[in-house]
């Protein structure tokens, strides 16, 4: 071979681990902005614990995180939309416990949560308060079990709504403790707490965080957590497996998924990315501070979590014949 023709296939071989190259770091995830799902409005736990995940994710992948708030239907339009979207892994939803319920709830609920999504990890954890109006008189959980017995049919409980994870749970603590109380459900926390408050509901269960301000007003009265172990946001307030019901440990949690047939190398790379954001000591710190326990998981033991809560919480349902139709 001539040395020009040397030099051309020399060159040639060049362009083409150039262009191999560039091609690689162009396929490098993530190449452009990520979207998460936030099926529920602006302001609440989800959105911000979202937020905080986005702000920090941001950083560490080197492309903008954004936020997209889709409401309605009790979360369920937000995860069908993330169900029937690309699953190239820019495309993620904030998943909770609402959408392990929805096939027992629902009869089309617009998505299959054991086989419609990818998931990632679970992030948070926030254990369910049992509140009373302070002018209720009792000042122990026993005291309310003892109070619903002794005035039948007129103790009420408020939650923020029909299949909520703190519905079902308060459903899960009547049978165990023979409580007798009227579910009262609301459209959210908040709306629940001003009527707790105000003496409308006479109890309410809701996550930790949202309690917090009325917990320190006095106007209302923790009773109970759901957790395992007693929270650090409420140190003084005993958990209920403190008090005669060891096996439960519930609250509203959130995980990420993705659409069902997400690439590894996307699912990988948010796997570690969530577990360094739980890891981080600023975040963490400020979860904590408002009710919330970080988690460590792989994917697949947030698989398993899924399935757990999808049969555990439907049996729930089936079992008190609750329906959101």
């Amino acid at each position: 071979m001539s040395k020009a023709g040397t030099l051309l296939k020399g060159f040639v071989a060049c362009v083409a681990m150039a262009a191999s190259a560039l091609a690689g770091a162009q396929s490098k995830y993530p190449s452009q902005p990520v979207k998460i799902v936030v099926p529920f409005a602006a302001g609440g736990q989800f959105d911000t614990v979202a937020r905080m995940i986005g702000h920090f994710a941001s950083e560490k992948l080197g492309q903008p995180v954004v936020i997209e708030n889709v409401s309605g239907g009790g979360g369920n339009i937000g995860a069908a939309k993330v169900a029937r979207a690309e699953p190239d892994g820019y495309t993620l939803l904030t998943l909770g416990g609402n959408h392990t319920v929805a096939h027992a709830l629902y009869a089309k609920p617009g998505y299959d949560v054991l086989h419609d999504f990818t998931p990632i990890a679970l992030v948070t954890v926030s254990p369910h308060v049992v509140l009373v109006n302070a002018s209720l008189p009792v000042k122990t959980f026993g005291e309310l079990v003892d109070y619903s017995k002794k005035h039948p049919g007129s103790l009420t409980y408020g939650t923020p709504g029909i299949g909520t994870s703190m519905h079902l749970t308060f459903e899960m603590i009547k049978q165990h403790y023979g409580l007798d109380a009227l579910h009262v459900p609301y459209r959210g926390g908040s709306k629940m707490l001003i009527d707790l408050a105000g003496g409308q509901v006479k109890a309410g269960i809701v996550a930790i965080a949202p309690a917090l301000h009325l917990l320190k007003t006095g106007r209302v009265r923790a009773l109970a957590v759901t957790s395992k172990e007693r929270s650090p946001a409420l140190p003084d307030v005993p958990a209920l497996s403190e008090i005669g019901y060891p096996s439960l440990d519930a609250g509203s949690w959130l995980g990420i998924v993705g659409p069902k047939g997400m690439p590894a190398e996307a699912v990988s790379r948010w796997s570690e990315v969530i577990n360094a954001f739980v890891s981080d000591p600023a975040s963490k710190g400020k979860l904590e501070a408002v009710g919330f326990r970080v988690e460590h998981t792989t994917p697949d033991q947030f698989a398993k979590f899924i399935r757990e809560e999808y049969e555990t919480y439907g049996k729930v349902v089936r079992d008190n014949k609750i329906s959101a139709q």
